[in-house]
């Protein structure tokens, strides 16, 4: 058995298409449905059904992708245990949430590829509670959150610097003019916030109900993009960590609202799996994120 048809299988299983997979492999499609018919073949199943647009595993599917992760990992394991040159190869599994990709994370990740070419690496983004499942899992290699410093029986947690969180405004709010913000104010306020279940959202929530406060409206979104711009276009209010506005302060396009909370800190944080073995590159990784 071909080994990259257990690398097509598993891309397919992440992105749920044929035509990201080839995309993302540097295949023709058709190289991709040849590989996954003669997986089928091979075993005598049929591995995925076509559910609307996604390509879904089938029960025996589900079965074989749990020794595929397993055949992939100790492959990757054995490449980096192996090599010797100063090119690393392999493939390293990232987990992180949308904050630090887009603002904190991407310049170690070059700094990474720059120096080992053909490593390949898979970052992907979700909320905390699926990072830290798919970090015990094996889903991904190491996790970067930022949240409160994590203490899972079986993680291993490196905290790497604290973050600030900011309360945002339009420039021109009538807040602005005040000193330290009063949470009962925001009763007056439409609260912008992120998803359910993200961190930030949780933390002012939190804080809203041990003030006993009630906002008169809230608008919700999963893109920080969007929370950002209704601030700038005055339509409420919303807390974000400071390094994904910080842009939009220097610009004027949000105002920073000093106030006062509960002593809750967030770090920026990486957290891997107790006793699990650190390649090469994922050293690298770390010492540079350390550094």
């Amino acid at each position: 058995m071909d080994l990259n048809y257990f690398y097509t299988f598993n891309e397919v299983v992440r992105s749920g298409s044929y035509t990201q997979t080839a995309e993302e492999l540097g295949y023709a499609q058709s190289s991709v449905t040849t590989q996954i018919k003669k997986l089928e073949d091979y075993y005598h199943v049929k591995l995925f059904e076509r559910v609307g647009r996604k390509m879904r595993l089938t029960p025996s599917g589900e079965q074989l992708y749990d020794y595929v992760k397993e055949i992939i990992k100790l492959a990757d394991e054995a490449e980096a245990h192996l090599r010797t040159d100063e090119n690393l190869k392999g493939t390293i599994r990232i987990g992180t949430g949308e904050t630090l990709a887009a603002y904190y994370i991407t310049p170690y990740i070059k700094a990474l590829k720059e120096k080992h070419p053909e490593l390949r690496i898979r970052l992907e983004s979700g909320q905390c509670q699926n990072l830290i499942g798919g970090t015990v899992d094996g889903t991904y290699d190491i996790t970067i959150l930022l949240d409160q410093l994590q203490h899972h029986p079986d993680l291993t947690t490196i905290p790497i610097r604290q973050e600030e969180m900011v309360m945002i405004a339009p420039p021109q709010h009538h807040f602005t003019k005040l000193g330290v913000l009063d949470l009962k104010k925001l009763e007056e306020e439409t609260l912008i916030l992120t998803e359910e279940g993200c961190v930030y959202r949780v933390l002012l929530e939190k804080w809203l109900k041990e003030a006993n406060v009630q906002a008169k409206s809230i608008i919700s979104f999963s893109s920080l993009e969007a929370i950002k711009q209704c601030v700038a276009d005055q339509l409420g209010i919303a807390l974000l960590p400071r390094i994904a506005v910080e842009r939009e302060i220097q610009n004027g396009l949000v105002a920073v609202l000093p106030f006062h909370s509960n002593d809750i800190t967030l770090y920026t944080q990486i957290v891997y799996k107790e006793r699990k073995w650190i390649s090469p590159p994922l050293k690298q990784f770390i010492d540079l994120m350390e550094k």
